[in-house]
């Protein structure tokens, strides 16, 4: 009888250390599932940005542009918010910049112009963050919060109007309109805005600005989705005031659209990488693509293929690409994984079994 309750006694102890063992695992396999951007960040090396004094993240959100820098005194900026389809793909990303960097809010918020695939996220930013300076373009809203007495084009779109409402709804809070403006954000970084010259466009995509960051050696060019009109119009202006525009990184205007970035402007700004923002729904132009490898961009580079992009400045001004190409197939790997984890259990079970009816048919053998 006591050989029986010390036998029933293992069998719950073995019973009670498998169901634990399983729970930890199931726990562990959670945490990696929910945590599989951070493992993704991590594995293709960005790191190696997370240290640099200057960094610029162009963000995967599709069909769509967003983009976030963190500057060398800890001011970020965002410039575009991807589209509402991209929302938990763009937060996701400014989550985890903020977080790599131990910063909690956005100081700079740029929205080029009201076209939902740049504005689609705004929202959900604002909501999650405090955003201190709002950078809007000269296009009104009919969100019942927008401002009076500008004359400005209106758009009637419903997501436009949801995120003026959330703009001017932001506590401390400074927004203005984009304007020409140069600005100085410390330790050898300069920020220059070359707004639309017009009060009116026709297209909204016109009202995108050209955004230029420099820090040390190192020029980044940001244009919305500015078109050949738009460059015209930097291309005059550059020259009439004699401004070097000239840049190492691009951001490839209207995602590659054959009706920007022309080789007039490739001429002024003679980029040495690029990088375009797009989906599954529009690859970039052939055209664009051949214009950029005849102005001698050394390097092209776009999300729908090497997802996030990432280019780290250090303080003696040499820099880093990092892409998120290689991506784990994480949830795969978890499967495959516990399907062995499990299998090693049952084999476990059956020779533990097979083991104590041995035992037991001898000792019954030796009874008789």
């Amino acid at each position: 009888m006591e050989k029986l309750r010390e036998k029933v006694k293992r069998i719950k102890e073995n019973d009670i250390i498998r169901s634990f063992f399983i729970i930890i695992y199931a726990i562990v396999c959670l945490l990696l599932f929910i945590n599989q951007y951070n493992i993704q960040y991590f594995a293709n090396g960005f790191s190696a940005i997370d240290d640099k004094k200057l960094q610029v993240y162009y963000f995967d959100v599709g069909q769509a542009t967003a983009t976030m820098v963190v500057l060398p005194n800890d001011l970020t900026m965002v410039i575009d918010t991807g589209s509402s389809d991209s929302e938990k793909d763009f937060m996701e990303s400014v989550n985890l910049v903020l977080e790599q960097n131990n910063l909690e809010t956005v100081d700079y918020l740029i929205l080029t112009h009201s076209d939902e695939d740049h504005v689609g996220g705004a929202v959900a930013l604002l909501e999650k963050y405090q955003i201190y300076n709002v950078i809007r373009p000269k296009i009104l809203s009919v969100s019942s919060s927008e401002v009076e007495g500008e004359s400005y084009k209106v758009v009637a779109t419903q997501v436009y109007e949801d995120v003026i409402t959330a703009v001017y709804n932001e506590p401390y809070c400074q927004v203005t309109f984009m304007e020409d403006e140069a600005m100085f954000a410390g330790q050898d970084t300069y920020i220059r805005f070359f707004a639309c010259q017009k009060d009116s466009y026709s297209e909204t995509n016109d009202y995108s600005p050209f955004i230029n960051i420099v820090y040390k050696n190192n020029s980044f060019l940001f244009t919305g989705d500015a078109s050949e009109d738009r460059e015209k119009e930097l291309i005059e202006y550059a020259n009439e005031n004699d401004i070097d525009v000239s840049v190492d990184f691009l951001l490839v205007g209207h995602h590659g659209s054959k009706y920007s970035t022309s080789s007039e402007f490739l001429a002024l700004t003679n980029p040495k990488f690029a990088f375009i923002s797009a989906g599954d729904n529009l690859p970039p132009s052939y055209d664009v693509i051949k214009r950029l490898q005849e102005n001698g961009v050394e390097e092209i580079y776009c999300t729908k293929t090497d997802g996030m992009i990432a280019v780290g400045v250090d303080e003696s001004g040499n820099f880093v690409i990092k892409t998120m190409k290689n991506m784990i197939d994480l949830p795969l790997i978890i499967v495959l994984f516990s399907c062995v984890v499990f299998c090693l259990i049952y084999l476990f079970d059956r020779y533990y079994y097979k083991k104590r009816r041995n035992k037991y048919l001898r000792n019954k053998h030796l009874v008789l």
